[in-house]
């Protein structure tokens, strides 16, 4: 009797906790979409243009007044990133960027030969294949097996710069050809993955997770570059350089090299001056060491010593010398 309530009690509970779980119950709708680009390609396009910009060495336009002519690299893939890149760097390198043609003293003119991405799939394991229906048989798709399996995605950025004077359009520099890459590897194994490694990620990733595990990548050569996304100070001022024109940068050649041969004449002449000095001050010591000539009667020489009497006591002052013997 007693177990009976019991039981009949633990089914009203039980009945009362699902009633009431359900009442409490709800349900909860999210939308997602994705972009027409996925952020990977962003992300390596963005990264090989950063690379092939920092190769390139603008210093030799330092202190000159710059137009940037992006006429060519209208049609080329995030050609506004690329621009800004090419403007943040020669403004880094010292140029002054002028925003009018008219104001400008050189040229600067872009071109993109190349600024797309590659995908290479590789994998070890049986692929997705379509077996044929025949008689009661519908077509059947077997979906993919794949044991290990290996995509590497990369994009590649080729770009040439060169410079010419706004006026006669002559030219002063050109950049080159210059190449850059960047890369995207994702790996699964037994289904799992992928493991992210790569130019773009700091740290292997898997499944959107910073891995510790290193994964040793035999492919890698990893090249110490320059970024334009590398923090970096400027000098607050700079000196605008003054224009010339070809008849002063003559004027100056001149100049200089009339300077150049003035000062290797200047020794030559001190020495001639020295000299011209010298000789009047040989004449002095010359009056000075001659003996005096008196004009007249000339007295005449002295004979040799050999040819002198012998000396006496009244010779030396001794009037009555005394004898020394007697």
């Amino acid at each position: 009797m007693f177990g009976t309530h019991r039981s009949s009690f633990c089914r009203f509970a039980v009945l009362c906790l699902t009633l009431c779980l359900a009442g409490t119950a709800g349900c909860g709708t999210s939308k997602l979409s994705n972009t027409s680009r996925t952020a990977t390609e962003q992300l390596l396009l963005s990264d090989a243009m950063d690379r092939a910009v920092s190769q390139v060495n603008f210093s030799i336009l330092s202190g000159k007044k710059v137009f940037i002519k992006s006429t060519a690299i209208e049609s080329v893939t995030d050609h506004k990133y690329l621009l800004s890149l090419i403007r943040q760097h020669t403004l880094a390198s010292g140029c002054l960027l002028q925003e009018v043609e008219e104001e400008a003293d050189i040229i600067l003119e872009l071109r993109a030969g190349t600024s797309g991405t590659d995908q290479h799939d590789t994998m070890f394991g049986i692929s997705e294949m379509t077996i044929p229906g025949f008689g009661y048989f519908t077509t059947t798709t077997l979906p993919e097996v794949a044991i290990a399996k290996k995509t590497v995605q990369k994009a590649t950025v080729k770009i040439g710069i060169f410079a010419y004077t706004r006026e006669g359009r002559r030219p002063v520099w050109q950049s080159g050809n210059t190449v850059a890459e960047s890369r995207s590897k994702s790996r699964w194994i037994f289904g799992m993955g992928p493991y992210q490694t790569g130019d773009i990620y700091d740290k292997a990733v898997f499944d959107d997770t910073n891995v510790s595990i290193p994964l040793i990548d035999v492919d890698s050569d990893e090249k110490q570059f320059v970024s334009v996304g590398s923090q970096a100070f400027f000098r607050k001022n700079l000196d605008e350089e003054k224009k010339k024109t070809e008849e002063e940068i003559i004027e100056d050649v001149v100049q200089e090299t009339a300077e150049e041969a003035e000062n290797a004449e200047t020794p030559a002449e001190e020495e001639t001056a020295e000299a011209k000095d010298a000789v009047p001050a040989e004449k002095e010591t010359a009056a000075v060491t001659q003996p005096e000539v008196t004009l007249g009667n000339n007295p005449e020489p002295e004979p040799p010593a050999s040819q002198l009497p012998p000396p006496t006591a009244a010779s030396y002052g001794v009037l009555n010398p005394a004898p020394i013997f007697e």
